[in-house]
């Protein structure tokens, strides 16, 4: 029986999200570290983070359109409360790639300070609010914790069903 397998573009979209997010939290935790002087290192660094950030939220809303388009590749077979378990898994990793640009897209909104997309200064669309703005960081850096962590339950949950289950799940991502 041939396996089920996700179209090209589905699978591009998912590699593509997968790299640029693990840099973007790599990126993350390392320009958190940088100081805050009149250097203007940290800023640009920052700078760079909020544009692929932007762009990572473009690709999420682009993913999501494209899975409601295209066909539905069915579930492995495994018993409901797994399946379940995964639905949710990815329901909740899909909310993480959007809580994660929109809050950190609207905490800088908030900070007062510019916001530029790969150089090119946006719009400013409110005024400073420091209370929005700290609300709105806690939340990106929680939402950032528990991506990584369903990140890595994700890969935990794919070398056990491909090697320990020996579940086909390479072919339907080819």
């Amino acid at each position: 029986m041939p396996t089920a397998r996700y179209d090209r573009f589905s699978v591009f979209l998912h590699w593509l999200m997968a790299a640029l997010i693990l840099g973007q939290i790599a990126l993350g935790v390392w320009i958190i570290g940088l100081p805050k002087d009149s250097s203007g290192l940290r800023a640009s660094w920052f700078n760079v983070h909020k544009s692929w950030g932007m762009l990572l939220g473009l690709l999420i809303l682009l993913r999501l359109a494209w899975a409601l388009l295209r066909p539905r590749v069915p579930a492995l077979p495994q018993a409901r409360h797994l399946q379940l378990a995964a639905r949710g898994a990815h329901g909740v990793l899909y909310a993480l790639m959007l809580v994660m640009p929109l809050s950190g897209f609207l905490g800088s909104v908030f900070s007062g300070y510019p916001i530029r997309f790969f150089g090119m200064k946006l719009p400013k669309i409110a005024e400073r609010w420091d209370a929005a703005k700290d609300l709105l960081s806690a939340v990106h850096q929680v939402s950032a914790m528990a991506l990584v962590l369903l990140i890595a339950l994700h890969v935990a949950a794919f070398f056990y069903h491909q090697y320990v289950m020996k579940e086909p799940l390479l072919q339907r991502m080819r």
